[in-house]
């Protein structure tokens, strides 16, 4: 990703506060945002699963990462265990700055399939 589309990225984001015990987002509803916590803790639950967390996401940690590919469901209910600050990139946001996740990532492995080739020529 090059950095002025990073520094896009961030302003896009904004910033949620959800207090102890709110359910950030619920398994079986549409994905429509990524979220990367800043502060507190986010137990994830899948209900085929049981009652019980199967993880607890931390400061640094991020959910909701395939709503940035697709509208798809939400597969995992993510609940907050603490009081929680999470920054959030909206789908609509992240297409309309980047295009779809999938060019995105297919440009990547062209820039640094490119850069291979040009450290191999480098070598020889």
């Amino acid at each position: 990703m090059k950095t002025s589309e990073m520094h896009s990225m961030a302003l896009a984001s904004k910033f949620e506060d959800y207090p102890k015990g709110s359910t950030i987002v619920r398994q079986g509803e549409p994905g429509d945002a990524f979220y990367m916590i800043e502060t507190g803790e986010v137990d994830v639950y899948i209900k085929e699963k049981g009652n019980s967390p199967l993880v607890t996401l931390k400061s640094g940690d991020f959910f909701g990462e395939k709503a940035l590919l697709s509208s798809a469901v939400r597969t995992a209910t993510c609940v907050a265990a603490t009081n929680v600050k999470c920054m959030l990139l909206m789908r609509e946001d992240f297409v309309s700055m980047l295009g779809n996740m999938a060019d995105l990532i297919a440009r990547s492995y062209k820039d640094h399939a490119i850069d291979d080739s040009t450290r191999s020529d480098d070598s020889g």
